[in-house]
């Protein structure tokens, strides 16, 4: 493997500095497209409602986020015109959060911005390197999702 120019750095650092710029692309490219007000977090709700109209509380248990963190996006994307909240037809007191058009054209918009990204990574890398890259960053989002991580200083066995 050739030497890199690169100074010495933490994967969490470059981890970090990816995902500002995958960050800051898609937020630039999603105003172009029309959707200025979106950001990039507003993915994990159109991605949560891929499959038609969800409950907020399954929606935040799927994204292992606070129940509140939801509402929150969703009462932005309802107040520009993305979602709208909809009777539940199996439970008259709650309520389903459901894309509107302009949901599904931003959601469209996101997924072809993400998905030129990648082709471009893998322009950029070549196919074969995409998909090694891809393989370690599995493989290090499973160890850290598998053992737990110590924190210098701290006694074992408090919580």
């Amino acid at each position: 493997m050739a030497e890199s120019s690169n100074p010495p750095v933490r994967v969490g650092v470059l981890a970090r500095r990816l995902v500002r710029g995958l960050t800051e692309r898609t937020r630039r490219e999603l105003a172009q497209a029309g959707f200025g007000d979106l950001r990039p977090m507003h993915q994990v709700v159109f991605a949560l409602l891929r499959g038609g109209g969800r409950r907020i509380t399954d929606m935040a248990a799927d994204a292992r986020v606070t129940k509140q963190a939801v509402t929150l996006m969703v009462d932005h994307l309802e107040g520009g015109g993305y979602v709208a909240r909809a009777p539940d037809p199996d439970d008259k007191r709650a309520k389903l959060v459901v894309l509107t058009e302009r949901g599904r054209a931003a959601a469209a918009a996101s997924e072809a911005i993400v998905e030129a990204i990648d082709r471009g990574f893998a322009e950029h890398l070549g196919a074969a390197r995409l998909d090694e890259l891809k393989a370690t960053l599995w493989e290090l989002v499973g160890s850290l999702e598998r053992a737990p991580s110590p924190v210098p200083g701290a006694s074992e066995g408090t919580d």
